[in-house]
């Protein structure tokens, strides 16, 4: 439709459309409109009248996508609707426009200063870790007064007992805590390792069944623990080994302490007070008779996991069931990249070792004094940074690696609780067909006129009514705990996950910086040469 044609007036015309006109919706409609001429239609569309190519690029910007842009107000630099401003995209009107700050440039910032900020950044980053809340979270559900409440364990003093096959380790169990059922606020205690393992099968026994996810027991190491056995006392024993048990035995236990239904268990408590070595563990060994039982019980439940078949009602499990499933597979990998990158930081450390010794021979075959005096201080540079990268090789395995690898084991944990709930609906079934086929036995009785076999059937029939409710209650209630845990241990691995990789990163970032300032330190004399 053709506008109508703009006033005339001494000021130069721009544009022939006013695309700007406001439409007033309100406006009365009843009034008389001009009646538009007869030869509108064919006058619009047949003979156009012809533009000036300005007026053109004029109507071309004007018809840009706008909402209701007023073309008489001048332009702002805030406007959020400006495609002026490349650096911001068009935001709705209701949202506030947030500007950018504007940057520093690099140029106008002095070598100097640069350093002293990143060594402040390192320093404030290293103090805010080492301030970092703990690693494991309480759960979610508890209350104010639970979470005041604390209880520290660590792990220290690994040593042989005995000698031979027949020695073992114990370690040093130390505890901090305001908890009032424990009877002393400091204690320590020592264990051995099957005593751990002995401690996971009890939890396990009694909260599987109720639907708690447990943390991971520590795994067996027949080498390993072989080699500190036969390790004389004269010999070191293998420390690489040693550490890395004592370090899975802590969080094991820390991760229990962090778990409400676990810190206040009698076995835990006992476990941690009792001063007196424990009987000694005959299950946890592969080879005795209640290993090869327990042995028995795996296979059992994997053959269980084909039969029970189970018709989910529950959206929400359905779900998580193949979330913990991807999830698991994701891990696995990660786990195994992350040995490697472990395995290939020592094997680089190995290298870097062996090249400051060759270097250092060669220092002292060279004639030349500044050349013989580079290479020797090159070799020591070498040997410092030989023991950085260890250290970066422990963080590898400790702060990330083995995080990793225990995260592996709980969506393993989590599985077999799933699995739990399936046994449980599966029991709850049985009940019900053993109830009715009660039932159909009363049936026929009094169908046959054999009333004296009705009051025994009678008190069968009541008796499983009350199994089938309580198979029932079971079911829901493990149901129910199950999406409480799911929830901590979301919540959980969250804080884990920013925790650790906070101090890896730190860690990582403080060593490569300690590489850069022996090159920095080293290169004047490359120069001198």
């Amino acid at each position: 439709m053709a506008s109508t044609p703009p006033p005339e007036t001494d000021e130069p015309q721009t544009t022939e459309v006013d695309l700007g006109t406001n439409i007033d919706l309100e406006q009365d409609l009843s009034a008389e409109k001009p009646a538009p001429p007869e030869d509108m239609f064919f006058s619009t569309i047949s003979d156009p009248e012809p533009k000036k190519q300005e007026d053109m690029d004029e109507l071309f910007r004007l018809n840009k996508p706008m909402n209701e842009v007023n073309l008489n107000e001048p332009e702002e630099d805030d406007d959020p609707f400006s495609f002026s401003n490349n650096n911001s995209s068009p935001k709705p009107p209701n949202e506030p426009s947030i500007q950018p700050v504007p940057a520093t440039p690099v140029a106008d910032v002095k070598e100097e200063s640069r350093e002293e900020a990143q060594n402040e950044v390192a320093s404030a980053n290293l103090s805010e870790s080492l301030k970092s809340p703990q690693l494991y979270t309480r759960n979610i559900e508890e209350d104010d007064e639970e979470k005041d409440k604390y209880l520290e364990i660590t792990l220290s003093e690994p040593h042989k007992i005995g000698d031979g096959m027949g020695s073992y380790m114990v370690y040093k169990i130390s505890v901090k805590t305001n908890i009032a059922v424990f009877k002393n606020q400091e204690f320590t205690t020592n264990r051995r390792f099957s005593d751990f393992l002995a401690l996971f099968e009890r939890l396990k026994e009694k909260h599987l069944p109720a639907g708690r996810i447990l943390p991971p027991a520590p795994e067996k190491d027949v080498i390993g623990t072989a080699k500190v056995k036969m390790a004389k006392d004269s010999e070191a024993s293998p420390i690489d080994f040693l550490e890395k048990r004592r370090s899975a035995l802590e969080r094991f236990l820390k991760r229990l302490a962090a778990h409400k239904a676990f810190r206040y268990d009698p076995y835990f408590r006992d476990f941690l007070e009792i001063s007196d070595e424990l009987p000694k563990a005959n299950n946890t060994s592969a080879l005795s008779g209640a290993g090869m039982l327990k042995m028995f019980k795996s296979v059992t439940d994997s053959v269980t996991k084909i039969a029970v078949k189970m018709e989910e009602t529950d959206q929400w499990f359905e779900e998580k069931s193949r979330q913990i499933e991807n999830l698991y597979a994701q891990y696995k990998k990660l786990h195994s990249v992350a040995e490697y990158l472990h395995t290939w930081r020592k094997d680089l450390a190995a290298s870097t070792k062996e090249f400051s010794k060759t270097t250092a021979i060669l220092a002292n075959a060279e004639e030349q004094l500044n050349l013989s005096r580079a290479l020797s201080h090159l070799g020591e540079a070498y040997e410092k940074i030989d023991q950085i990268y260890l250290e970066q090789a422990n963080s590898d395995y400790f702060l990330f690696a083995e995080l990793i690898k225990d995260y592996v084991c709980l969506f393993d944990n989590i599985k077999e609780v799933f699995f739990q709930r399936i046994k449980t609906f599966g029991n709850w079934q049985k009940s019900e067909e053993t109830l009715k086929a009660k039932k159909e036995s009363k049936a026929k009785f009094e169908a046959s006129n054999k009333l004296d076999k009705v009051p025994a059937i009678m008190a069968e029939i009541n008796e499983w009514e009350s199994k089938t409710a309580k198979a029932k209650e079971d079911f829901e209630q493990i149901s129910k705990n199950i999406k409480e845990e799911i929830k901590n241990f979301d919540l959980n691995r969250a804080t884990e996950f920013k925790t650790q990789l906070t101090k890896y990163l730190e860690t990582l970032l403080q060593n490569q910086e300690t590489i850069v300032k022996v090159w920095e330190q080293y290169l004047p004399e490359v120069k001198a040469i």
